[in-house]
């Protein structure tokens, strides 16, 4: 659906952009390579899909994804305990020194961090994610996203930067567990202190957001849909089990999306870019 509506979301893109040889940068975590259990990286990220889409309407423009797998704010600062080898340091160096080296030819940044930072810091052995210390840890996340995108928009002026919320895999503990019904209305208490707090942290940077909760419905247990074989389920969990491997038997846990849910991150990312690059 998001695929179809491309031409009309982004028609009006400004005509200085078209037949301008630009670039698109990444950063982000293993969601920015398109991971997938049992495979590894992959070219059905996100960010592939979004890049794909944006040249059909960016004539000329190429990918720099210098995305990295289990990367948090503070390794993508410092390149400090980083999964990922920088020939610059860290992935914000590389980032930096890209933008510093085709400055005036970037057509817009995207972001995904943080989610390595809950998840390393909050989440207990029974599967919870502790509302407490997603509240201590806010801060902490807010301003060093707030460095990287003063970081970005330092050595890229008037280049969007799009960040986004965040999906609760942790949803789909809901028919999985005992208990679970209890342990998915405490996660998601949790991921609602983590989102909300994100997305403060981009929008006083001077950043977007693409609202990828909002289009998981994170928070709509009042609503239920039926499901073959489990009968009716809240519209939150249903979305996280199929968008994401978390409630598949072969990869059962595995919280990243599948390749319906990266097509899902892209469109809300599509949708976002639509206002900043017509404004």
């Amino acid at each position: 659906m998001a695929a179809l509506a491309v031409p009309a979301l982004l028609r009006g893109v400004p005509a200085a952009q078209a037949g301008a040889t630009t670039s698109y940068l990444a950063l982000g975590t293993s969601l920015a390579v398109g991971f997938q259990p049992g495979r590894g990286e992959t070219r059905n990220g996100y960010v592939d899909d979004l890049y794909r889409r944006m040249q059909q309407q960016i004539d000329g423009l190429s990918l720099r994804n210098v995305g990295c797998p289990g990367e948090t704010s503070r390794s993508m600062i410092s390149g400090d305990g980083s999964p990922c080898s920088f020939a610059a340091g860290s992935q914000l160096d590389a980032a930096v020194a890209f933008l510093e080296a085709h400055s005036g030819s970037i057509s817009f940044i995207t972001i995904d961090v943080g989610a390595n930072d809950l998840l390393n810091h909050c989440l207990r052995r029974d599967g919870l994610v502790s509302r407490s210390c997603a509240v201590d840890l806010a801060p902490h996340l807010a301003s060093r996203v707030a460095d990287i995108v003063d970081a970005l928009t330092g050595a890229a002026p008037d280049v969007p930067v799009i960040g986004m919320t965040y999906y609760n895999p942790f949803l789909g503990v809901w028919n999985l567990v005992p208990g679970g019904h209890r342990l998915a209305r405490a996660d998601q208490r949790a991921w609602a202190v983590f989102d909300d707090r994100l997305t403060t942290a981009y929008r006083d940077a001077g950043a977007a957001v693409a609202d990828v909760a909002a289009i998981y419905r994170i928070d709509d247990f009042t609503q239920t849909v039926a499901v073959p074989g489990i009968g009716r389920i809240p519209v939150n969990v249903a979305l996280a089990c199929r968008w994401t491997w978390f409630c598949s038997k072969r990869f059962f846990g595995d919280p990243h999306p599948n390749r319906l849910g990266y097509q899902r991150i892209a469109g809300t990312y599509l949708r976002e870019l639509r206002g900043v690059l017509t404004s």
